[in-house]
């Protein structure tokens, strides 16, 4: 019996063993040396962990970005990665980036099963970030008109208002006296322009629904970057153990998805407005239809606005800070 269970246990670790090799270590070299052999410059190869060491370190004492453009100076305009155990390529060049995103390319490059995984939680599947083919370009058509000069123009009063609230608030007496940390009041100041011009009235009146939001976005995005910086989020079997703040994620993820799936009932019954002088988001993705006269699944608006409201928060908050 003692032989039995040992040779199970051998087995089971061999297996283990054997998956990590093809499935992580020897796919990802053959990927790097192919890429190396057309010349493509990069960091060396390591298994499992790659580059994404020293990113983490580097991201610790704030120089996160420093060591990607460090490496950009040393290697040009693209170059070679490990983001953990998969193999990327990292593009600098604006041209190089243009061709990626181009409408006419969307064929040759697909979205890496990794990054879905990194999203997914927070801002499901179904939006423009990460879904593909058929479903993107249905939902891109639908959305063009959430683009449209006029409706972003219609959302400038938000913008006024809520920059106000944001000074007046600095400028308090509370304030003046203690440091103020602007990365994150900068953060807070855009997803409070983007949730209101998202979700309008409710966000504005329901208690608590903006600090609520505010920082559960922080504590879930944090989370999120611990576990891609240490290589969790990108291996699909790892991401689904219950430990590294998963917890935090599943728990954040529900809260900011039941506020969401409350906001769409409400401004479908009519207890909410849009709060600008035309359609906010959420009006334009209830009201959005395709080409067969088919409207979004409560679903897709909910994945869709959130994936406006994370997205656009994060980026504009760190160039503005």
């Amino acid at each position: 019996m003692l032989i039995l269970t040992v040779s199970i246990i051998v087995t089971l670790i061999l297996s283990f063993i054997t998956f990590i090799y093809f499935k992580l270590i020897r796919s990802q070299k053959r990927v790097y040396d192919a890429f190396r052999a057309q010349g493509v410059p990069g960091e060396p190869f390591i298994p499992l962990v790659g580059q994404l060491w020293h990113m983490n370190e580097a991201n610790k004492i704030g120089k996160g970005m420093d060591y990607i453009v460090n490496l950009a100076q040393k290697h040009g305009s693209y170059f070679l990665f490990g983001f953990g155990p998969l193999t990327r390529m990292i593009l600098v060049e604006p041209e190089l980036i243009s061709d990626v995103l181009s409408r006419s390319n969307t064929a040759n490059y697909q979205k890496p099963p990794d990054l879905i995984n990194i999203v997914k939680p927070i801002l499901g599947i179904h939006n423009l970030l990460v879904s593909e083919g058929d479903e993107h370009d249905r939902a891109r058509k639908m959305l063009n008109p959430a683009f449209h000069f006029v409706n972003l123009r219609s959302m400038v009063p938000i913008m006024s208002n809520e920059t106000v609230k944001a000074i007046d608030s600095l400028l308090s007496p509370a304030s003046s006296t203690n440091e103020v940390n602007l990365e994150i009041q900068m953060s807070s100041l855009t997803l409070s322009i983007i949730a209101s011009s998202a979700f309008g009235q409710g966000f504005e009146t329901t208690p608590h629904a903006k600090e609520s939001m505010c920082t559960t976005f922080n504590e879930v995005k944090d989370v999120i970057e611990y576990r891609t910086l240490h290589m969790i989020s990108q291996i699909k079997f790892l991401a689904e153990l219950p430990f590294w703040g998963k917890k935090i994620v599943d728990d954040g993820a529900k809260k900011v998805n039941d506020f969401v799936d409350q906001a769409i009932a409400d401004r479908r019954s009519g207890k909410s407005t849009s709060l600008c002088a035309g359609q906010d988001i959420l009006d334009l993705l209830l009201n959005a239809v395709d080409d067969k006269g088919e409207s979004f699944s409560d679903q897709q608006i909910r994945d869709e606005a959130l994936t406006f409201v994370l997205a656009g928060h994060e980026t504009t908050g760190n160039l503005m800070t």
